[in-house]
Protein backbone atom coordinates (compact mmCIF):
# COMPACT_ATOMS: atom_id res chain seq x y z
CA UNK A 1 0.00 0.00 0.00
CA UNK A 2 3.15 2.21 1.19
CA UNK A 3 4.68 1.96 -2.31
CA UNK A 4 0.98 3.01 -4.22
CA UNK A 5 0.66 5.73 -2.12
CA UNK A 6 4.50 7.07 -3.24
CA UNK A 7 3.54 6.31 -6.80
CA UNK A 8 0.60 8.37 -6.16
CA UNK A 9 2.41 11.61 -4.75
CA UNK A 10 5.65 11.29 -7.30
CA UNK A 11 2.75 11.28 -9.71
CA UNK A 12 0.98 14.25 -8.28
CA UNK A 13 3.93 16.10 -7.47
CA UNK A 14 4.93 16.33 -11.98
CA UNK A 15 1.90 17.32 -12.75
CA UNK A 16 1.42 20.03 -10.56
CA UNK A 17 5.02 21.28 -11.84
CA UNK A 18 3.84 20.78 -15.14
CA UNK A 19 1.31 22.72 -14.44
CA UNK A 20 3.02 25.60 -12.63
CA UNK A 21 5.32 25.51 -15.72
CA UNK A 22 2.83 26.27 -18.64
CA UNK A 23 1.38 29.55 -16.67
CA UNK A 24 5.12 31.24 -16.41
CA UNK A 25 6.21 33.53 -19.10
CA UNK A 26 9.02 32.58 -21.26
CA UNK A 27 12.84 34.05 -20.71
CA UNK A 28 13.15 34.97 -24.18
CA UNK A 29 9.95 36.78 -24.24
CA UNK A 30 11.47 39.93 -22.70
CA UNK A 31 14.27 39.59 -25.42
CA UNK A 32 12.78 39.98 -28.68
CA UNK A 33 11.68 43.52 -28.83
CA UNK A 34 9.18 42.74 -31.53
CA UNK A 35 5.86 44.30 -31.41
CA UNK A 36 3.68 40.73 -31.22
CA UNK A 37 0.82 39.07 -29.30
CA UNK A 38 2.00 35.42 -28.08
CA UNK A 39 -0.56 32.97 -26.46
CA UNK A 40 0.22 29.66 -24.69
CA UNK A 41 3.98 30.69 -25.76
CA UNK A 42 2.99 30.74 -29.50
CA UNK A 43 2.83 34.43 -31.41
CA UNK A 44 -0.54 34.73 -32.95
CA UNK A 45 0.37 37.73 -34.29
CA UNK A 46 3.87 39.88 -35.24
CA UNK A 47 3.98 43.61 -36.37
CA UNK A 48 5.72 43.66 -40.12
CA UNK A 49 6.39 47.85 -41.00
CA UNK A 50 5.71 47.11 -44.42
CA UNK A 51 2.85 45.51 -44.12
CA UNK A 52 1.14 46.60 -40.73
CA UNK A 53 0.22 49.55 -38.65
CA UNK A 54 0.16 50.77 -34.91
CA UNK A 55 -1.98 52.95 -33.40
CA UNK A 56 -2.20 54.53 -29.96
CA UNK A 57 -4.70 56.40 -27.98
CA UNK A 58 -3.21 57.82 -24.79
CA UNK A 59 -6.26 58.81 -23.28
CA UNK A 60 -8.15 55.75 -23.49
CA UNK A 61 -4.75 53.83 -22.78
CA UNK A 62 -5.79 51.79 -26.23
CA UNK A 63 -2.97 50.29 -28.35
CA UNK A 64 -3.72 48.63 -32.26
CA UNK A 65 -1.99 46.65 -33.82
CA UNK A 66 -2.94 45.38 -37.23
CA UNK A 67 -2.38 44.48 -40.99
CA UNK A 68 -3.21 47.52 -43.54
CA UNK A 69 -6.34 45.61 -44.76
CA UNK A 70 -7.37 44.98 -41.01
CA UNK A 71 -7.77 41.09 -41.84
CA UNK A 72 -5.22 40.61 -38.85
CA UNK A 73 -5.52 42.85 -35.70
CA UNK A 74 -5.22 42.85 -31.77
CA UNK A 75 -6.70 45.73 -29.70
CA UNK A 76 -6.05 46.12 -26.17
CA UNK A 77 -7.43 48.51 -23.99
CA UNK A 78 -5.75 48.88 -20.13
CA UNK A 79 -7.81 50.56 -17.46
CA UNK A 80 -4.32 52.90 -16.78
CA UNK A 81 -0.96 52.80 -18.48
CA UNK A 82 1.44 51.06 -16.42
CA UNK A 83 4.63 53.16 -15.51
CA UNK A 84 6.66 50.84 -13.44
CA UNK A 85 7.75 47.49 -14.36
CA UNK A 86 5.75 44.92 -11.83
CA UNK A 87 2.75 46.93 -12.04
CA UNK A 88 -0.44 44.89 -12.29
CA UNK A 89 -3.40 46.80 -14.85
CA UNK A 90 -6.70 45.24 -15.56
CA UNK A 91 -7.15 45.24 -19.71
CA UNK A 92 -9.26 44.05 -22.45
CA UNK A 93 -7.39 42.54 -25.33
CA UNK A 94 -9.32 41.59 -28.77
CA UNK A 95 -7.80 39.77 -31.74
CA UNK A 96 -8.34 37.76 -34.95
CA UNK A 97 -7.43 34.34 -35.75
CA UNK A 98 -8.28 33.00 -38.98
CA UNK A 99 -11.75 33.74 -39.20
CA UNK A 100 -13.11 34.25 -35.54
CA UNK A 101 -12.78 37.34 -33.48
CA UNK A 102 -11.65 36.62 -29.89
CA UNK A 103 -12.18 39.02 -26.62
CA UNK A 104 -10.38 38.57 -23.01
CA UNK A 105 -10.60 40.80 -20.07
CA UNK A 106 -7.67 40.04 -17.65
CA UNK A 107 -4.92 41.41 -15.41
CA UNK A 108 -1.77 42.18 -16.96
CA UNK A 109 1.92 42.64 -15.08
CA UNK A 110 4.27 44.98 -16.58
CA UNK A 111 7.17 42.80 -17.13
CA UNK A 112 9.31 45.70 -19.12
CA UNK A 113 9.29 49.14 -20.22
CA UNK A 114 11.86 50.60 -22.85
CA UNK A 115 11.96 52.79 -25.08
CA UNK A 116 7.92 53.28 -25.39
CA UNK A 117 7.66 49.50 -25.47
CA UNK A 118 5.51 48.10 -22.96
CA UNK A 119 5.90 44.34 -22.20
CA UNK A 120 2.61 42.83 -20.86
CA UNK A 121 2.11 39.02 -19.93
CA UNK A 122 -1.19 37.75 -17.89
CA UNK A 123 -0.84 34.57 -16.08
CA UNK A 124 -3.94 33.49 -15.81
CA UNK A 125 -5.11 33.46 -19.33
CA UNK A 126 -1.36 32.71 -21.07
CA UNK A 127 -1.31 36.35 -22.90
CA UNK A 128 1.90 38.44 -23.48
CA UNK A 129 1.94 41.16 -25.58
CA UNK A 130 4.49 43.89 -27.06
CA UNK A 131 2.89 47.27 -27.62
CA UNK A 132 4.22 50.90 -28.87
CA UNK A 133 3.66 54.35 -27.05
CA UNK A 134 3.45 57.10 -30.05
CA UNK A 135 4.05 60.63 -29.61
Amino acid sequence: MRHYIGIVVIVLAFLLQGCKGESRLSDSFKLDDDIRMEIKGYTTFRYKPLSCQLAFNKEECEFRVHSDNMSDFYVLRLDEMPENEGQSVNGTVSWTTGDDLHSKKTAFEAVKLEGGKIWLWSASSRIALVVQTLE
